[in-house]
């Protein structure tokens, strides 16, 4: 697992730059989050996108990704490309909303005192510009998912690990957006609940979709192990018995003795981190999640923001968990 972080960390950076966007750009959609906020972390998330981008090019690029054996090797020359129009779309993105000054919730407020629509050329040209960009992210985590679906053991649990993705990145990405909006709420307290009401909820789904998809995963793997293991077995047999046994060989070089009364250090084992993903990644989350929804509604804005911290630790340490352990077949 260490060997293969790397190639973890640009997995879930990727997931989290292009989840917390799809989740900014759908709040935009819905003009329910002020203009101040779409703009500020439209700024954070093109950074963030930009420095994904530098870090896949430096540790997780085509050559290395070629390196592996079992990645499909059709998919890895897609990546880095994707990647960087999907950083190059922010940016129109994020020029057309420093136009718009009728952008978010409060130019919808000053159209309707105003008795004027909310349509206009430039807003136009600003949603489609954020559409192109999320369908470039959705594009970037289905070459993820192809270029990692040959680690899955079977057909159907390679279709599911192309949808991990997706949702992966609706879940990481989205509790990161939804903290951010609760902390915007001391900023601007007056502003309604609903925008966190629904990206809490967002992320509510999110979590759940990744229990099913979970559940169904190891249902799906375990025959698939068993039988694996199985002709495994029976060609590591054949292979003894077939091979000729090799003469002992006289090393000169004295045996290294466990001095007596030396403890035994041992790595987690794959159970253990098993448990640690799903203790991080799903059980916490989602009954924190359903606390901070209890408490947005209750406008405790302040309390829920805290628990989004807390929801966002866990699940980025249960992605990099769940990523790691699948990455550990390399």
């Amino acid at each position: 697992m260490i060997q293969t972080l790397p190639l973890v960390l640009s997995i879930v950076m990727s997931e989290l730059a292009i989840g917390s966007f799809l989740l900014l750009y759908v709040l935009d959609w819905r003009s329910e989050v002020r203009r101040s906020f779409l703009l500020f972390f439209t700024i954070i998330y093109l950074l963030f996108t930009a420095l994904t981008y530098l870090f896949q090019q430096s540790f997780a690029s085509q050559p290395l990704l070629d390196s592996f054996e079992r990645l499909d090797k059709q998919w890895t020359g897609y990546a880095s490309p994707v990647l960087l129009a999907f950083l190059l779309l922010l940016l129109p993105y994020l020029l057309f909303l420093i136009l718009d000054r009728r952008a978010g919730v409060d130019g919808k407020e000053k159209a309707a005192q105003a008795g004027e629509g909310q349509f206009s050329v430039i807003r136009v040209l600003r949603l489609v510009s954020g559409g192109l960009a999320s369908v470039a992210g959705l594009l970037m985590l289905f070459v993820l998912g192809m270029i990692y679906r040959p680690l899955a053991p079977s057909p159907l649990g390679e279709a599911l690990t192309v949808l991990s993705f997706f949702i992966a990145a609706l879940a990481v990405g989205g509790v990161m957006t939804s903290m951010w909006l609760g902390h915007w709420y001391l900023v601007t307290p007056a502003l309604s609940e609903r925008p966190l009401l629904f990206s809490t909820a967002v992320v509510l789904i999110a979590i759940v979709l990744q229990i099913l998809l979970t559940l169904v995963s190891s249902t799906v793997a375990s025959p698939a192990t068993s039988t694996a293991a199985t002709h495994s077995a029976q060609a590591t047999a054949t292979t003894i018995a077939t091979s000729p046994t090799p003469a002992p060989a006289v090393s000169s070089a004295p045996a290294a003795v466990k001095p007596a009364g030396a403890p035994t250090v041992s790595p987690l084992s794959m159970g253990v981190l098993g448990w640690l993903r799903i203790l991080l990644g799903f059980a916490f989350p989602l009954v924190l999640g359903a606390l901070t929804w209890k408490l947005a509604r209750e406008r405790s804005f302040q309390s829920a923001t805290g628990m989004l911290y807390l929801i966002v630790v866990m699940t980025l340490a249960g992605e990099v968990l769940a990523r790691g352990m699948f990455l550990s077949t390399l």
